[in-house]
Parts: C-alpha cells; sequence; structure tokens
C-alpha cells in the first residue's frame, strides 16, 4: 500500500480518472506508469514531494512541459514532481528582469510578456517549458541577437535534495547558477522559480525562401557561408525535407526593418534564386504565434542533434543527399540553425553551455503514427548522425538521445569535469538522477 502522507499539492494515483492523461508526455512513443503524481500549486509543495521521495526511496523525476526527446520527465513505479502549477509572474520595468515560476510554457510567457513589451529570447514551440529549455541552454529566433535563453538567466530558486529552498544567483551559489546556465535541468535540485533578463520588441520581419529538392547541395553549400556570419539581429533555419516531402526553406526572424532584410537575403537570392520569397513586417506576438504551429508533429518521433565548427564540405553534404534520399517515411527532416552572434560572444567556460563556437546546430528529426513504423524511423536517426560524425562534434542537450554512447562529452564537453564537482557538492548521495543527469564522477 503507498503511503502518501507528507505529499501536498493535486496528487494523481493510478487509481484516478485523469491518469492516463497526466502520464503521457509530449512524445507519445513512451509509455510510462508512475506510481504518484504531484502537481505542485506551491514550492511548498515541491519540498513536501522532494521530502517525501527520500524518505520512502521512491525514485522521482521532475517535469515542467513534458518534451523530453527521451521522455527522461517520465518514471514507471515511481514519483512525478510536476512544476506545471508554479506560474508567478513578475516584471521589474526599473531593471528590465522577470520573476517568474517555473511552470510556464512558452507562447502563454511570450503572450504576457507582450503586455509589457519585452520578450525573452526562447524556442517556438508554445508548449516547451520554460524550466527545461533554460536549463539545457534555450536556442530560438532572437538567440543571435539577444543570447542563448541561459544567457539571460540571473537567478534561480531551487529546492536541494535535503528539501531546503536555496536563492542561486552571482552573490549566492554561484557556482550552482554557473550549471543551471546550460548544464541541463533535474541533475542539481528542483528549480521553483527564475529571474532573467529581458529586452524590449515590437515590430520583426520573418521571411521564408523555398527551393526545389535537387538544389540542396547548392543551398546548403551558400546558406553555411552566410547565416552564420550576417547580422546578428538576423537569425535563420534552414530545413531540409526527405527527397519527395516538400520544398527545402530557410527561414528566419530579423528583429529590424523590412528594406534592411532584403538587402541582407539578397547575397543568398542573387547566388541560388529561391522558387518562392516571402517577407512579412509583425508583431513579435504575432510571429511567435505563428511559428508555434509545429506541422511535422505527430504521435511518436524521434530527434537528435549534432554541431557543425566548419562548413560542411561536399563529401558531407553529398551525405546530407544519400540519407535525405532514403528516408523510411513521410515526415522525416534536418534543420541546420545558424549559431554565431550572441551566442558566440560568451566565453566557453562562462557558462555550462559549451557549445558556442559552432557555425550551426543539425538536428535530426523523424516522426510516425504507426508503431510498426518505429524502429525503421529510429534506425534512420541514428545512423544518419553516425554518418556524419566525421562532419561534427557534440550534441544539443535539450534534444536528448539515449543513443548517443558518449553523451556526457557530447552534451557537455570540457565543462562536463566542473559539473560533475557540482553535483557532487549539492547532490552527493545522487536523488536527482535520470538516465542521462549529470554523473557523479
Amino acid at each position: 500500500m503507498l503511503n502518501i502522507g507528507g505529499l501536498s499539492g493535486c496528487i494523481v494515483l493510478p487509481s484516478s480518472p485523469c491518469y492516463d492523461e497526466a502520464r503521457q508526455d509530449y512524445n507519445s512513443r513512451f509509455n510510462k506508469y508512475p506510481k504518484v503524481i504531484v502537481y505542485c500549486n506551491h514550492t511548498k509543495d515541491v519540498v513536501n514531494a522532494v521530502l517525501w521521495a527520500r524518505r520512502e526511496r521512491v525514485p522521482f523525476r521532475l517535469r515542467c512541459g513534458g518534451h523530453s526527446y527521451e521522455a527522461y520527465s517520465l518514471i514507471s513505479c515511481g514519483l512525478i514532481i510536476d512544476v506545471s502549477g508554479l506560474q508567478a509572474l513578475m516584471y521589474h520595468k526599473e531593471n528590465q528582469t522577470i520573476q517568474i515560476g517555473a511552470g510556464h510554457r512558452l507562447l502563454p510567457l511570450y503572450e504576457a510578456l507582450w503586455n509589457e513589451g519585452v520578450t525573452l529570447p526562447g524556442g517556438t514551440c508554445s508548449t516547451v517549458g520554460i524550466s527545461g529549455q533554460t536549463l539545457g541552454g534555450g536556442y530560438g529566433y532572437l538567440s543571435r541577437l539577444f543570447g542563448m535563453t541561459c544567457d539571460n538567466l540571473l537567478e534561480v530558486e531551487m529546492v536541494t535534495a535535503e528539501g531546503t529552498i536555496i536563492c542561486v544567483n552571482e552573490n549566492h551559489h554561484s557556482d550552482l547558477l554557473w550549471a543551471c546556465r546550460g548544464g541541463g535541468g533535474g541533475s542539481f535540485g528542483a528549480v521553483t522559480s527564475f529571474r532573467f533578463r529581458v529586452h524590449p520588441i515590437k515590430t520583426v520581419v520573418r521571411f521564408r525562401m523555398t527551393w526545389e529538392f535537387s538544389s540542396l547541395r547548392d543551398v546548403v553549400h551558400f546558406w553555411q557561408a552566410w547565416a552564420p556570419y550576417t547580422d546578428p539581429r538576423l537569425t535563420s533555419l534552414l530545413a531540409l525535407p526527405s527527397q519527395n516531402q516538400g520544398d527545402l526553406r530557410a527561414s528566419g526572424v530579423f528583429v529590424g526593418p523590412e528594406q534592411e532584410l532584403r538587402q541582407m537575403i539578397a547575397p543568398l537570392r542573387e547566388m541560388l534564386p529561391p522558387k518562392s520569397v516571402e517577407l512579412h513586417a509583425l508583431s513579435w506576438l504575432e510571429t511567435a504565434r505563428q511559428l508555434a504551429g509545429s506541422p511535422l508533429r505527430q504521435e511518436k518521433f524521434k530527434g537528435s542533434s549534432a554541431y557543425a565548427y566548419q562548413p560542411l564540405s561536399s563529401a558531407a553534404i553529398d551525405q546530407l543527399i544519400l540519407n535525405l534520399q532514403h528516408a523510411p517515411g513521410q515526415a522525416n527532416v534536418v534543420s541546420l540553425a545558424a549559431y554565431g552572434g550572441a551566442i558566440s560572444q560568451v566565453p566557453v567556460r562562462s557558462t555550462a553551455f559549451v557549445h558556442r563556437q559552432p557555425l550551426f546546430l543539425i538536428h535530426y528529426q523523424s516522426y510516425w503514427v504507426k508503431e510498426s513504423d518505429a524502429d525503421k524511423n529510429i534506425n534512420w536517426i541514428e545512423d544518419f548522425r553516425s554518418s556524419m560524425l566525421p562532419y561534427t562534434w557534440g550534441a544539443y542537450q535539450n534534444y536528448a538521445d539515449s543513443l548517443i554512447l558518449d553523451w556526457p562529452d557530447a552534451y557537455f564537453g570540457e565543462n562536463l569535469n566542473r559539473l560533475m564537482e557540482i553535483k557532487r557538492k549539492y547532490d552527493p548521495d545522487n536523488l536527482f538522477c535520470f538516465e542521462q543527469s549529470i554523473p557523479l564522477g
């Protein structure tokens, strides 16, 4: 008999009517059955959950948006501490900062901040949680201008393995703040609130250009020579769907006048005339709402990533083309996301986020519906990533991939040793752990 004495908040058990919905995450490829789910509405609920798990020796996971690619925020036969109810938000106009609960999801947060004329750089998927995104880095269409989400992090409130509430900033537990800036979530403690620097924003210009698949070689060649080096007010992505699954698409968001953007994209248009070109000046909020759509998102998916530190060679582009010509399904895509700008201005060891000098991130994605299609899609992603290893290094920790054997080095590189030291200091018993949490040593 499960003893739930000491838990507080909204408690969901296997016998609860909402259990099946509550145990699901974004990626329905995974089926896990927790013993208990606690929806926390106050920091005290998180404290009680951590202390209960420790006392009862029940393994647990932390969950905000539930977007872990490998469902690391779920666990069978354990406890899920869900912080999505922590929704406090306070804007401090005098110093352009916000204090927010750890349960916010991106689009509702952008909407609330828009009312104050400010924003926080982050991703595009509307239901991603601010906690996982920030703690793992946080990339989006404003990153080349304002940095990663973690670069704008000033302070966190955290519940430790002992159930103590601590304030983490440059003056108190500064080593832990360093780890929270890109060292990944779920390894050191349970974050219950964040303080961020925010940025004024009004109108932006969104662009989109398309080409036929047959132009892939030239498109990649010209895009990679342009996007990471252009004005940092422009962040661009290049989507490469597999053959017969749609046009190649370069898109981006520019924080500035439309005429300047036209001049900026002119070299790309002249070198390789596109099939179509669109530019739209919109409010940042409307742009965020449009970008929040995910037409490729289906029931189940597998993702992975790698970084390009040098332009892809002719041989590397050959490998891209070959893999995209032999995709297994109807929703397989590789995206290239431009880095540089503000991302690269932060020294590698200044934060736990080590990926400061790549030209771009490569994001491998495969989506499917039928369970019988799982293996071939997963194998395609793994084979694709493996075939590109001679031309890439590392991986983005927010695109978790359980098949990366050297994941600690791939995610954290030269910052891994310091992360392990901080782990041993704040969680020596490894209470906060999951399949790819920071190891003790």
